[in-house]
Parts: structure tokens; sequence; C-alpha cells
């Protein structure tokens, strides 16, 4: 009688990564945000401290010690943000309120009631806050309300229409507004002028994204034509130029290529673009274009081109480059790699098991894996570190804050004290 043979029989021949294991130095329970029906992260870091939710109540945490430093009592928040010296955030109720970050102490809370904000910014002594089309502004001392903005398009089919905020950039006495007019037959990318002072809608403009750069009074902007690709070997990019106060074209730039009739990373109109610095990247199907952005020539050739990687199927871009190196991820297990810019070698930052969590703050890559082991890598090298046991599957962000790695599971915050190498 013999055992039976197996039809295949392998393994990954993966030992897995075997490096030192750091101790956390504090661990604190907080809210699950997911009770809270919000899709914002509902903590925040800044001046040393941690502020998050505690039995529906915002508190703030030393982010070395993770002890607690003050307490609002009797609110629930939806939302909170952080802009110089100031937490603001949304009631759950609808109201805003503005907090001061060294101490708790409210500062003011406004009687306007919105709900399911987007997002806030602030711009000078103007706080914004976005919902849909919709765009609020109350002055960040008092918490009054200066004017609330709805200009948009009209919907073709309005009952079955819905907008998307795609956020607001500060570009002096204006702000730049993008909106997504979503329906059924159609998206229809709409940028619009408001002025900051009345919440005047000075100029608007369909089929352009949002500004990649403001400069001299001018926004850069990619067109969309919003038509179906021709088959052919061309495809191309414009970059409009817009005068910010009055929305004239000043002038449009042209970037083309030649595609393969097989490739398999076919972007069409949609090609990943990013500035960096004075680097403008274009991903042209399968190849990386990096143009002088500054001193663009009609009909101009790249500076320097890169083949993007091939064998890494389904990865993506992710708009940055950092330490020089163009930033990728792949979408099976959230692995992280690049390539340099000066001869396109490739980089990859990997851990033994898929991460649930990537974050990189300065040489330092943070992968928070579903198998409760945080890995650290040296982004330069791309040496693994240490390991930090964390006992999570999940994780809803990992912060930085005064030389600490704050890790943030669905209920719980982790402090782990990092090497003066990755402060």
């Amino acid at each position: 009688m013999y055992a039976e043979k197996p039809v295949v029989s392998f393994g990954t021949g993966n030992p897995g990564i075997e490096t030192p294991f750091v101790q956390s130095t504090w661990t604190t329970k907080i809210d699950n945000g997911y009770g809270y029906n919000s899709s914002f992260n509902l903590t925040t870091t800044a001046e040393g401290k941690v502020f998050t939710l505690r039995d529906q109540k915002l508190i703030a945490l030393n982010a070395q010690t993770g002890k607690t430093i003050w307490t609002v009592k009797d609110h629930m928040y939806s939302m909170i943000f952080y802009h110089d010296g100031v937490i603001y955030g949304n009631l759950i109720g609808g109201g805003l309120f503005a907090l001061s970050a060294s101490s708790g102490k409210k500062l003011w809370q406004s009687s306007v009631m919105i709900e399911k904000i987007n997002t806030m910014e602030v711009f000078g002594d103007t706080l914004f806050a976005l919902i849909d089309n919709y765009t609020f502004a109350f002055h960040v001392k008092t918490g009054k309300q200066l004017w609330v903005n709805t200009g948009s398009q009209v919907a073709t089919q309005p009952k079955e229409a819905y907008y998307t905020s795609s956020g607001i950039m500060d570009a002096g006495d204006i702000a730049l507004r993008a909106i997504l007019l979503n329906e059924p037959t159609q998206t229809t990318r709409q940028l619009h002028a408001i002025e900051k002072k009345t919440g005047k809608t000075l100029w608007s403009m369909n089929n352009q994204d949002a500004p990649f750069k403001i400069e001299g009074g001018l926004a850069y902007s990619i067109k969309h034509n919003n038509q179906p690709i021709v088959d052919d070997a061309e495809r191309s990019m414009t970059v409009t130029v817009i005068n910010v106060k009055t929305g004239e074209i000043k002038g449009s730039r042209d970037y083309r290529w030649n595609v393969n009739a097989d490739s398999y990373n076919e972007y069409g109109g949609n090609a990943p673009h990013y500035l960096d610095g004075n680097d403008f990247y274009i991903h042209q199907n399968g190849i990386i274009a990096r143009y002088d952005f500054k001193n663009y020539k009609s009909g101009g050739k790249p500076l320097q081109t890169y083949y993007e990687p091939s064998y890494v199927k389904g990865s993506y871009p992710l708009y940055k480059v950092h330490r020089g190196r163009i930033l990728f991820r792949t979408v099976e297990d959230g692995s992280l790699f690049s390539m340099k810019t000066v001869n396109g070698q490739e980089l990859s930052w990997t851990g033994d098991n898929p991460s649930a969590w990537t974050a990189i703050y300065g040489k330092g890559v943070y992968l928070a894996q579903t198998d409760g082991i945080l890995h650290v890598i040296d982004f330069d090298s791309g040496k693994p570190q240490f390991r930090v046991k964390t006992g999570a599957r999940q994780y809803d962000h990992l912060h930085k804050e005064d030389g600490f790695l704050i890790i943030q599971t669905p209920d719980k915050l982790i402090g782990v004290k990092l090497p003066s190498a990755f402060k």
C-alpha cells in the first residue's frame, strides 16, 4: 500500500522576512469609525498630538505616550480637520465647529446646519466646506457664513444625475472649484472660478480637469473631449492654459505619441500624468515620457523615456515621484514598486503577506499586512529594517507624528517609536 501522490505539489520558496520585532510604546482603544456612518477618517495628527474619538467624544492624545491631554464632551463628530492650530469639524447633526488644538477650547460653533460634507479646506481667512456641487464659505475666526455657491451645469437628466466634488484650489482672490456631473450617458467635468470675497461665479468651463498647476495668474488643466477613441496609432493630451481671473484661454499645449495596437496598458485619453517640479510625466501606453514643462515646444520630444514595468500585471502609477523614484502599486496584494528617474532602474518594497495599508514617510516604507504584522523598509535600499506586531487584519491609516508611527486600526491606535533614521 503506497501513499497517494499529488498531481502537482510546489511551494513559493518564500522563507518570510526575518527582522527584529519592535515593541509598541502604547496602545489605546478608539471608536470604530464605521459606527459614525462617515466616509472620513476620524483621526488626524498635528502638534505632537493625535486627535480622535473615544466614547463619542473628541479627544487629544500625546503622540509619544498615548495619554489623554484633553476631552471635549457632549458631541459626536462626523469629521475632523486640522489647520494652523485649529481643529475644524462637522457635528453629526450638521453644525460646524472650531476648537483650539492645544487646549480643546471651543472657538466657535456655526448655527448653519450642513451635512454630508465631502471635504473642508482653509485658504487665508476662509473655511470652505464642499458638498457635491455646493461650496460653503465661513470666516475662520468667527464661523460666520459668508456665502454659498451652487453654480453648476444643469443636468440633462436631473432625476438620474448626481454631482461629485473633485476639490477646490487656492488661486489668490479666486477659488477654483472642480465638479463632476454624473449622468447615465456621460460624465461632464466642470471647472468654476469663484470670487472668494463674494462667492460669485466669475466663469465656468466644461470638460476641464482640476488644474494640476497654478502660477503667475495662470491655471494649467487637462482638457477632455468626451469623444470615443479613434482606432488609429496616435494619441494626444491637451493642457489648456487659463487666465484665472477672466477665464480667457491663453494657450494650449499638445503632447502626442504613438501606440501599438496590442498595447496591454492602453490609457486612451486618460493617460496618467503628474508634475514633479519642472518635470512633467505622461504615461503613454507602455512608455513613461518626461517633458520639460517650463520650456514647452510644440511637437517637442520628451527629455527622457522609460519602459513601464511590464512584469507586474494589474499595477498602476501613484502619480508621485519621491526621492527620485516614480511610484507604482499593484491591485492584488497592495505591493509597492518604483522606477528610478535617472536610469529607469526598478526597485520594489514587498512584505511576506498582502498589505492592507501602505504608507511612505520620508525614507520609510510602512507595510501593514493582513496577517497582523507591519514591516518597516528603507526606501532607498529596499532593505527591511524591523517589524511590529499589530494583531490586526484591517487598517484605517498610518500616521507619523513627533517621531512616532501611529498605527490606526478600526478600533485602536498603536504608537511605535521610530529609530532616528526614520524620524
